[in-house]
């Protein structure tokens, strides 16, 4: 047990050093984030070449001689660097002007007057640079802004950005203590009794609830959300407003305002809401409600602006007792009893394990809608209710009134996002157990006092040494960049994006680290990355990408981007539309599965009201889609009601299987989920382990299915995992050996982590110090991560001690190795490009040149070899990275490759200059000498490893001929074989599922695919060979697997769709002239509708015939004027006339029948 508290100790002081190193270092390299422009070259004259007028047509070779000794210019890169031409930036625009220079058919008359004059030594090359300077300005346009940005994003005193509040004195009076002690009361009091007043709430639940206390009261007040507006008056504001922190208005005038939770502020996503509520309020008194661990840097930042500062104290109206005994087993649960797990998952394996006894049990989590939690938690207080056990997430922690008398710590760890962006297992903090704890005994309930325990032994300590530990004051409150300094970012740089923008924002701001640091723009970046490709303004797509939403529910962000898609074409979201889209109406779920889709529905139209509120002619149906969220609500609320049978129905390929759900595990989650080993690890690492008791032997794979994260058909897949990965992997490190196990890929739910264990003492915090420098590799252990990088280490660590790593969380290792291997690899793979294009491209390019002097001979004699000489060298070196690699295949792999070859040729300089001066002769080898021996990056083909040992197989032909070597050519990677698609084994001999054999010998194996229609595997080509059949087909006795025509039963059941028949399958697509959007088949605009073709040609005929008989008449009148021929010839016109139509009619009818193409 201490040694557990220990464990949890050391790893929760590790999470807050990666939480200061994302307060202070987790900007990037402005220079990486800045992408070049691409400037044009010229290709053609619109009129006469004035710069060939002037200066004459300039000779290549000598345009690049004098580019060269540009470059090489000491002062050129001196004066760059005044201008912000500095690293890569000065690299990159010498590239651009180099190509730009030598691929343009037309210059610049003053660039090509300017070079002229240097190439007949009127001019110094020095003087190019304003010209550069103009190129390099063109391909990185901020150079001439790079002080306003800098300005712009400097955020060293946003307390200016609230000129309202500082036009006034304004007196703080700030609320202090525990949970349970009345602070909020009093301010509300203030609150109630003023002619204005402004409540901000950290949610919606608080917001809701002061709103509706207020209006209780007498008190007129309005409530405002990101998703809602309620006036009290019908259309009149009131004086009164309850409000979530963000949506305060920093320029209206209140006289008092309320701030709660202000504690929120050192939160790395919503800090900056509390801060610029702080900073930018506009009330005369303002009460400030949270822990005493705000005081000291509220104070500091109030009293530097000016405000009155006054502190109230408050001590906890009821005692809270931590139990010295646990609960022990989940029978021993008493009414009023509250059991707090930190993951649906356990949430949902408590609430079944307690239902089973017999108690009826209120569930409330994080993503259950606020009207779900509130019903959920009035049947929880309500004494004529028999449900009087809660289960739940620490979503107790703030919002809900709760008459809970005891409170029970299922674990004591939660998952969290590091600054990387990684889920870790950490240990709660002090603040967070207080908050939880405190809701135990509240004042106003009928129980008198408050307790706090563990359902198991192992974690009373520690929650012990957690509550008892003081809190430690909140350091820096947090910072946002807002709307407006983005929209000046993008004026100044027009052709950056969205998440581009951010992080450049990021990358110059400065910030007062004393006192402030800047929220994580992760979320922001990561929608705004999603619908980066959607035509939106800026401020349209920044608005947007604010929206609440979580980025680990892939159903709302789908959501989210078709609510961007049709807002860019100008289409109104209508409530129709988003019912169907969604699939309205629903039904009441049959599984848990079906629970948590309704939970993510809600969630969408919450973003839809989201959004309404701030485009409301684009979402002009709030009030439909808000029915449609109560409704929703009410079957979210009674399916709860229906948890136990939900649960019931859940298999072993969905959240949890029968035993999971029943079996009781006495072990805290905090230790049972990081120390699993699979039964078939290998022997050396079955000795190393049994050393220690906390190692247990079950297997991995019951261990998962327990959870509820493998199905049956997963198992086979695991098993060959663990078999290809048999042997034990040792990493090797100066001063001591870390042996690590066989370890399974392991990452839903997160119900994982890592136990470091010790048999010699030795701090934890070391241990990590010694492997970041030792060991060179990146692994993540619970809440530290090692990088890998050079470092010189001066503690050493006694040789004899071990330390064996176990690791359950299989994505922390497997990545981590991944990366290793990968970043290895690509070492060897830039030190191959590089000599590829000094050697071969360099070399070949200057074979055949000379000084250019116009004697040789005397060159020769006087100069030395041209082949030898310290010209050609340089002149390798200047163009070696204006060259493309023969290996395009691998050159393509490397990201960057251009500014990459900069950094390796600028590195490695006076290694290939020692070769090429004094090591030509004795190692015409380059490769050989420079990558295999100097270097020691690669190995010879088909050879891996520190050793370069052989790769598995035959040495021409390693892997059969049918796979790669990992790490081949390299000094790294395990050269284990990585098989081509349709082979398996170590070796890679053997055909894998669902391929054949066509021939083999023993060096040689050819497997071919099975038909498509085969299943489990065939025994030779086309479908009449396969073991079985896939859906869709059918098996026949004389040609095997036979498609199936699924349109034969009409399963399109759109009236404007049809149903085309695919092998194994069928698609529905829409008739002609329609097509589909949003998944319905719609008129398509751009067919041109038919014209009725009866009536039409009908009309046309008549009128037709009727002028012809006119015409026909007035000539007989003009010219007949007997009267017998004028009735004969009038007789013969009707004949006529009567015999065209009926020929027209019979054209017609066929037109109906046939076609337009009778017509």
């Amino acid at each position: 047990m201490t040694s557990v508290k220990a464990v949890l100790l050391g790893l929760r002081n590790i999470g807050r050093l990666l939480q200061l190193r994302h307060l202070s270092g987790s900007k990037k390299s402005f220079e990486d984030l800045v992408v070049p422009l691409t400037v044009k070259s010229a290709s053609t004259a619109n009129d006469v070449d004035v710069g060939v007028e002037f200066g004459g047509i300039l000779a290549k070779d000598a345009l690049i001689s004098v580019l060269s000794q540009f470059a090489r210019r000491t002062a050129v890169r001196k004066l760059g660097a005044e201008h912000g031409l500095t690293g890569k930036f000065f690299l990159q625009a010498l590239a651009s002007f180099r190509r730009y220079c030598q691929e343009s058919a037309v210059l610049p008359v003053d660039l090509h007057i300017m070079l002229a004059d240097i190439l007949q030594n009127s001019r110094h090359v020095d003087d190019l640079f304003p010209l550069f300077l103009r190129h390099a300005r063109q391909v990185f346009p901020h150079l001439e802004c790079i002080e306003e940005l800098k300005n712009i994003s400097d955020l060293r005193l946003p307390q200016n950005w609230y000129p309202e509040a500082r036009s006034i004195q304004r007196r703080v009076i700030f609320h202090a203590g525990p949970t349970n002690s009345g602070k909020t009361y009093q301010a509300l009091q203030r609150y109630l009794a003023a002619k204005s007043g402004v409540y901000c709430g950290p949610l919606k639940l608080l917001a809701s609830e002061v709103f509706h206390k207020s209006n209780a009261a007498g008190v007129p007040c309005d409530l405002i959300t990101g998703e809602e507006r309620c006036l009290a008056n019908g259309q009149t504001c009131s004086e009164h407003i309850s409000c979530t922190v963000e949506m305060l208005d920093t320029r209206v005038h209140y006289e008092v305002a309320v701030i709660d939770e202000i504690q929120m502020m050192r939160d790395l996503q919503r800090g900056w809401a509390w801060t610029r509520a702080l900073l930018g309020v506009c009330a005369d008194e303002i009460h400030v409600c949270g822990e005493s661990a705000a005081v000291d840097l509220v104070k500091e930042l109030l009293v530097s602006l000016g405000d009155e500062f006054e502190l109230h104290t408050y001590e906890r109206k009821t005692p809270l007792k931590v139990l010295d005994s646990p609960l022990g087993s989940l029978d021993s649960i008493q009414p009023y009893d509250c059991i707090v797990a930190f993951n649906r998952n356990d949430l949902f394996k408590v609430t079944r394990q307690v239902e089973a006894s017999g108690r009826s049990v209120a569930m409330i989590y994080g993503s259950l809608p606020p009207g779900t939690k509130l019903a959920q938690a009035r049947k929880f207080n309500d004494p004529d209710d028999p449900c009087d056990v809660l289960v739940a997430t620490d979503a107790i922690g703030m919002g809900l009134n709760l008459s809970i008398r005891r409170v029970i710590f299922y674990s004591l760890v939660k998952v969290t996002l590091n600054e990387s962006g990684e889920k870790e297992l950490e240990p709660i903090s002090t603040s967070q157990a207080l908050q939880i704890a405190g809701r135990a005994g509240r004042f106003g309930t009928f129980h008198e006092s408050g307790e706090v325990t563990t359902l198991r032994m192992e974690d009373l300590p520690a929650l012990k040494a957690i509550l008892t530990k003081p809190t430690e004051p909140i350091p820096a409150a947090g910072l946002f960049p807002t709307l407006e300094q983005i929209e000046m970012f993008a004026y100044y740089l027009p052709k950056a994006t969205l998440s581009n923008l951010l992080d450049i924002f990021v990358s110059l701001s400065a910030v007062d680290e004393s006192r402030f640091f800047m929220c994580n723009v992760d979320d922001l970046k990561f929608l705004a990355d999603m619908i980066e490709h959607v035509p939106l303004t800026l401020k349209v797509r920044y608005i947007f990408c604010m929206a609440p939403i979580s980025r680990k529910k892939p159903f709302v962000c789908g959501m989210f981007l078709r609510y961007a898609r049709k807002f860019s074409r100008g289409e109104p979201l209508t409530s129709d539309w988003l019912a169907r889209t969604v699939g309205w109406p629903f039904s009441a779920p049959t599984k848990i599965v079906d629970l948590i889709h309704l939970e993510d529905v809600f969630d969408v139209l919450d973003t839809y009201l989201w959004l309404g509120y701030r485009f409301t002619d684009m979402f002009p149906e709030t009030e439909q889609v808000r029915a449609m969220q109560r409704e929703l609500d009410v079957l979210i609320r009674e399916s709860l009601q229906n948890v136990k049978q939900l649960l019931k129905t859940v298999q072993v390929a969905g959240l949890f299987d029968q035993q999971g759900l029943n079996g009781f595990d006495s072990r805290s989650p905090t230790t049972a989920n990081a120390a699993a080993v699979a039964k078939d690890s290998p022997a050396k690492m079955k000795q190393a382990t049994s050393t220690t008791k906390a190692v247990r032997k079950g297997g991995v794979i019951q261990s998962l299915i327990k959870q509820g994260l493998l199905t049956p058909g997963m198992v086979e897949q695991i098993r060959k995992e663990i078999q290809a990965d048999q042997e034990e992997l040792f990493i090797p490190t100066r001063y001591f050996s870390i042996t690590v196990c066989h370890v399974i890929q392991y990452d839903v739910g997160m119900n994982v982590g890592s136990v470091v264990l010790f048999n010699c003492s030795t701090d934890l915090m070391l241990f990590s110090y010694l492997f970041e420098c030792a060991c060179g590799m990146e692994v993540n252990t619970f809440a530290f991560t090692i990088s890998a990088r050079k470092s010189n280490c001066n503690i050493k660590l006694n040789p004899t001690c071990h330390m064996v790593i176990v690791v359950i969380h299989a994505a922390f290792w497997r990545a981590a190795l991944k990366k290793y291997i990968h970043t290895a690899s690509s070492a060897a793979l830039n030190q191959k490009i590089l000599y590829n294009l000094f050697l071969v491209q360099g070399f070949n390019d200057t074979n055949k040149s000379h000084f250019e002097g116009g004697n040789t001979a005397w060159e020769n004699e006087n100069l030395g070899k041209y082949s030898t000489s310290e010209t050609r060298f340089i002149e390798i070196m200047e163009l070696i990275c204006s060259k493309k690699s023969k290996d395009v295949k691998e050159e393509s792999k490397i990201k960057n490759l251009e500014s990459k070859c900069h950094a390796m040729a600028e590195e490695h300089e006076e290694t290939l200059e020692t070769w090429y001066y004094h090591n030509q002769k004795k190692y015409p080898d380059l490769f050989d000498w420079f990558c295999i021996k100097t270097v020691k990056v690669c190995c010879p083909d088909n050879t891996f490893g520190a050793s370069c040992a052989p790769c598995p197989g035959d040495p021409k032909r390693p892997c059969f001929g049918n796979g790669i070597c990992e790490g081949s050519g390299s000094r790294f990677g395990s050269g284990k074989c990585k098989c081509h698609r349709g082979y398996q084994g170590k070796l890679c001999r053997h055909c894998d599922s669902n391929f054949f054999k066509v021939h083999s010998n023993e060096t040689y194996i050819l497997c071919q695919p099975c038909h498509e229609s085969c299943k489990g595997g065939c025994s030779g080509e086309g479908p009449k060979e396969c073991n079985s059949c896939r859906v869709g087909w059918i098996m026949d006795e004389d040609i095997g697997c036979k498609d199936i025509d699924e349109c034969e039963s009409s399963p399109c059941t759109d009236q404007f769709e049809k149903c085309e028949n695919t092998p194994g399958s069928y698609k529905c697509v829409c008739a002609e002239a329609f097509r589909r959007e949003d998944g319905v088949c719609i008129p398509d605009p751009d067919v041109p509708r038919p014209k009725p073709v009866f009536f039409g040609l009908l009309a046309q005929q008549v009128l037709r015939y009727a002028s012809y008989f006119g015409l026909l008449l007035s000539f007989l009148l003009i010219l007949l004027r007997p009267k017998t021929p004028l009735i004969v010839l009038f007789t013969c016109s009707l004949v006529i006339i009567a015999l065209i139509e009926a020929g027209h009619a019979v054209r017609m009818l066929n037109a109906i029948f046939l076609g337009d193409q009778a017509l």
